[in-house]
């Protein structure tokens, strides 16, 4: 019972933001007002395609930063940061030393919601582009 409500959980506040973000879409564009039929399925397109490229693109980065692609962006930020501090702790950690702490924390787990979401609003986008040029 904890599992699916987990899942539930989700997959409901993902599709929540996708669901945001294509309703903020409609909305800017005037998808209220009374278009054609062609231009109603162009727009829908549009709104469903940004969400679904967006959480695409969101679990590629989750799987980049677990492969270490961004510890060395990390590692340069906080030394930046502790260098414009005044009076802060300017301890120096080594590179080494930062590496081996982040491979300690561990990786993101459990993210692949957050492409299957992200596809499942691309579905919705190619099923209105189908619609848009077969009535063309």
């Amino acid at each position: 019972m904890k599992r699916m409500g987990s899942f539930l959980l989700k997959y409901g506040i993902t599709a929540a933001v996708g669901g945001l973000l294509t309703w903020l879409t409609l909305d800017l564009h005037g998808f209220s007002s009374a278009l054609p039929k062609l231009e109603q399925y162009r727009l829908l397109c549009d709104a469903f395609t940004i969400p679904g490229i967006i959480l695409v693109m969101v679990g590629f980065l989750v799987m980049i930063s677990n492969a270490g692609n961004f510890l060395g962006l990390g590692y340069a930020a906080k030394h930046a940061v502790k260098m414009l501090i005044p009076f802060g702790n300017k301890k120096d950690e080594r590179y080494y030393d930062y590496y081996q702490r982040k491979q300690e924390q561990g990786k993101v787990k459990g993210y692949g919601f957050i492409f299957i979401t992200g596809l499942a609003f691309m579905m919705v986008a190619i099923t209105f582009f189908i619609l848009f040029y077969s009535n063309r």
